[in-house]
């Protein structure tokens, strides 16, 4: 009986709330929709097309008294969804048209519905990052893609912050939704692959010495197209000098201008620096279009890439201080993320020079001495040549020296024997 009684009890208490819950569905409307990011612009959620998460979603007024009712946000989902009293017609507005624009700025409800669709439309990137193997500036079907992400930073209108990235297909074709706002598309760095931006083929190509672009529409057209064209590449920097003036010796004090020519042999630019190799001088000047490293005098960075095919003239003026700077030498070091130099033997320089203390030096032009040694006359006899009448060979010596040898032999002979016979008589 009392089992009863309770049941009784929480039955008649259950009934109030079942009705005053049903009551309260009737004195209500729900209202949803979606935001979404219409990219061909038919106003219709369609296949492939993303939607909006985390928005501002929605702002509803009461039409007529424009009495503001709340702000009802979209979820990761892209959707919205409020449960608003009922009785009112209500004006739904776009709340989040900063970034974004939408052929929808409102929808009015009066009763529940769902649908209230948003669409928006913003920046649509899309285009093909790939290796340009012919360098014909468009893609093949057998040009390799390389799997690096894309990458889009900057601001929108409304101040948030940009950071999004996406992967390439196996095709290299990339497509990104991105809001308005000023945007930049950032090429991945693939120099530890030996790759390298190709130069521009067109408009919509990334800027090979910045490896940037901006996002920026032509006109009202939300879509742009961005290229990423890389090639094999090929870094070389050749590096030439000359000193002025040109002197046998230098004395110390005199002040010296090096003019060093950089040069690009390679198809990708480059920002090489140089070193001033074994320095031992005071660095007076240098030209602007270098920096020097900080606490060094002989360590420099070109400030502008130099193109394939060209080359820039670096002015630098020291003044002598030392004995010991017996040669004025430098070397170019290639500087282009992970490239190597191909050909190493044609960036050093060297030149010789010889200094002195101020006042043993001499500036006479440096000259070739040639020794030769003087003529020897020499006086030599007349001799018989071979098959002459003397019957003597020509042989280059004289046999008159000898035949005034023996006469004289034979006079001192002679006279001994003469001597000897006095003595006997």
């Amino acid at each position: 009986m009392k089992k009863f009684f309770a049941v009784a009890m929480t039955a008649a208490l259950a009934l109030p709330a079942v009705a005053t819950s049903a009551a309260a569905q009737d004195e209500t409307i729900t209202v949803e929709g979606l935001f979404y990011l219409d990219r061909n612009g038919d106003n219709t959620f369609n296949e492939g097309e993303n939607v909006r998460a985390n928005g501002s979603g929605v702002v509803i007024r009461v039409q007529g008294t424009n009495e503001l009712v709340g702000n009802f946000p979209t979820g990761p989902d892209g959707r919205y969804k409020a449960v608003l009293p009922k009785g009112p017609k209500y004006v739904i507005s776009n709340n989040d048209m900063t970034d974004y624009s939408t052929t929808k700025v409102g929808h009015g409800a009066s009763e529940s519905a769902s649908g209230l669709d948003f669409p928006l439309r913003g920046l649509f990137l899309s285009g093909f990052t790939f290796v340009d193997a012919n360098g014909d500036g468009a893609k093949q079907a057998d040009e390799k893609t390389h799997g690096a992400r894309v990458k889009v930073t900057g601001k929108t209108n409304s101040g948030a912050a940009v950071d999004v990235e996406t992967a390439a297909g196996s095709d290299g074709a990339y497509l990104l939704d991105l809001p308005l706002g000023d945007l930049t598309v950032t090429a991945p760095d693939l120099t530890a692959a030996k790759l390298a931006l190709a130069e521009p083929k067109s408009a919509q190509d990334v800027d090979w010495l910045t490896g940037t672009r901006a996002v920026a529409p032509q006109g009202g057209d939300r879509d742009v197209r961005i290229d990423l064209r890389y090639v094999e590449a090929k870094a070389d920097v050749a590096l030439a000098s000359a000193i002025t003036p040109v002197k046998d010796t230098y004395a110390i004090g005199d002040q010296l201008d090096l003019k060093l020519t950089l040069s690009n042999k390679g198809n990708v630019p480059i920002a090489p620096t140089f070193v001033l190799g074994s320095f031992s001088a005071k660095l007076l000047s240098h030209s602007d279009n270098v920096t020097l490293q900080p606490g060094t005098d002989e360590d420099f960075t070109v400030k502008d890439k130099i193109l394939p095919g060209k080359q820039t003239e670096v002015a630098i003026k020291i003044e002598l201080n030392d004995l010991t700077y017996t040669e004025v030498h430098a070397m170019a070091r290639f500087n282009f993320g992970r490239l190597p130099d191909v050909d190493h033997k044609n960036n050093v320089v060297s030149t010789k020079i010889k200094v002195v203390e101020k006042g043993a030096e001499t500036t006479a032009p440096t000259t070739t001495e040639t020794t030769t040694a003087a003529p020897v006359t020499t006086t030599t006899q007349a001799v018989a040549k071979a098959g002459n009448k003397s019957g003597l060979a020509s042989t280059g010596a004289s046999p008159l020296g000898f035949l005034g040898l023996g006469s004289l032999l034979l006079a001192a002979g002679l006279g001994a024997f003469f001597m000897a016979r006095r003595r006997r008589s």
